[in-house]
């Protein structure tokens, strides 16, 4: 049966406006100042770097979330030049786009965030177009943290509209630490934390555990980010690894969003489950060639050359 999906992949959640500062000899203690090398103004959160990174690969994409009123205007600027479909976002009428100032070494980064209009993504998630919407895609990603009961039933939804549904909650700790979640994520197709996420999840630090504790509390398919370490996936009861691909880090935001879209890619490609794992390691490391999570990822043609690279070693 011919495929009739408007959406190659729909990508949902939290969007903000990233005010990247990066390059610090140290970081700064509290009451002491630090001045960053580099600075980059580029739109974040999971839902835009995913969207962003999908569409430039090639992927028809919608993104689904909530901006400010008046700085919207930029964010929805700038998705368009990416490539994303922005029909869909809806504008608050009181907060201003979320914004975070993220903050970065070579090494690791942290973040500084105001939520802003991102407060109406649950009740956007619950208005009938926003679920034909997501229907009419072949891949819905959740770049979020979905509320259990607001959104009950969402995922079985668009089960029986074929829909498969890849699920990153980010640095949401209390929602990660919630047993009561756990059902949400056995429902997705595919679960994307990182290493600290997935100790939260399950009290353990070393990634064959954390695979094996989500396993036995029933979910099937992790795509476990390990950062500097590569990256490893349990899929169908099978556990796979990947190292770390060799790069000139600048900065490690949204490296894992980067990473996300690179195994949603292979995916839609209906490659193995290796070549999705070193899909989505090589994304990741190749978005922290620049600052913020966008400028960075890599084109089709980079992205064939690296996995050609990667497979001769």
């Amino acid at each position: 049966m011919p495929d009739r999906k408007i959406w190659d992949v729909v990508v949902v959640g939290d969007l903000f406006i990233d005010e990247v500062l990066s390059d610090f000899t140290s970081l700064p203690k509290l009451g002491e100042e630090s001045f960053a090398r580099k600075f980059r103004r580029e739109i974040g959160g999971g839902a835009a770097n995913t969207a962003c990174a999908l569409a430039k690969l090639g992927w028809r994409v919608a993104a689904l979330g909530v901006v400010g009123k008046e700085d919207g205007v930029w964010v929805v600027r700038r998705f368009m030049d990416a490539g994303v479909n922005t029909t869909f976002l809806e504008n608050h009428p009181d907060e201003p786009t979320g914004l975070t100032v993220s903050v970065s070494t070579r090494e690791d980064r942290a973040f500084f965030s105001y939520y802003g209009a991102n407060e109406r993504l649950s009740s956007l998630l619950k208005e009938p177009n926003a679920r034909k919407l997501m229907a009419n895609a072949r891949h819905v990603h959740l770049a979020c943290a979905p509320d259990r009961i607001l959104h009950a039933g969402l995922l079985e939804y668009l089960r029986k509209h074929r829909c498969h549904v890849s699920l990153d909650v980010g640095g949401h700790e209390t929602w990660l630490m919630d047993a009561r979640n756990l059902d949400t994520v056995r429902q997705a197709s595919l679960f994307l934390p990182n290493l600290r996420e997935g100790e939260l999840m399950t009290g353990e630090s070393h990634p064959h555990e954390i695979l094996r504790a989500l396993h036995d509390k029933g979910v099937t398919a992790v795509g476990l980010k390990l950062g500097g370490r590569g990256a490893a996936l349990l899929w169908r009861n099978k556990e796979y690894h990947c190292d770390p691909f060799p790069v000139a880090n600048i900065d490690t935001t949204g490296a894992g969003d980067c990473f996300d879209a690179g195994f949603i890619h292979a995916w839609l490609e209906d490659q193995p489950p290796q070549c999705c794992l070193e899909t989505a390691n090589i994304c990741g490391a190749l978005s922290t060639r620049a600052l913020g999570g966008i400028e960075g990822f890599p084109t089709l043609s980079e992205l064939k050359g690296a996995l050609t690279r990667a497979a001769a070693v």
